[in-house]
């Protein structure tokens, strides 16, 4: 894995730790019928998400499942519930946990594996900085 890719992901896992620092336990309403918990917990779900779909393509080396913006829309609709009722404190820690599990699986790629994944032209399978950062940009703005 390339040095910038690792650091641009652990420099986003240390702001989530940040945030969910200053958040304190707190959720935070914000536009579109979401929450900072929800985010959080939103976030934990795509970098678990991120990291089946990575082990299941660097284990079977099978074509993978890239789904689309649609498919994408009703699963953020579907799991929109389940992530408001998830506690604050419990949104923050599957977030820190699941963004540290695929960090760590993204590092341990094989060379090959990685430039198969960058070939299909999707950077935030191995990039999670990208996803990461949009949402903590939400939530720093309302916390501020």
């Amino acid at each position: 894995m390339t040095s910038d890719l690792g650091g641009r992901n652990r420099a986003s896992r240390d702001r989530l730790a940040a945030v969910i620092a200053r958040l304190g336990g707190r959720s935070v309403d914000l536009p579109g019928g979401w929450t900072t918990a929800a985010l959080l917990a939103h976030l934990a779900f795509w970098d678990g998400f991120g990291g089946a779909r990575l082990e299941k393509f660097a284990r079977d080396r099978e074509a993978m499942e890239l789904g689309s913006d649609t498919l994408t829309e009703f699963i953020n609709a579907a799991g929109m519930a389940q992530w408001r009722a998830t506690l604050p404190a419990v949104a923050g820690d599957l977030a820190s946990d699941a963004a540290a599990a695929i960090d760590r699986l993204i590092e341990g790629l094989p060379a090959e594996v990685l430039e198969e994944i960058r070939a299909m032209k999707r950077p935030r399978l191995l990039d999670r900085s990208l996803h990461r950062k949009e949402h903590l940009d939400e939530i720093e703005r309302a916390i501020r």
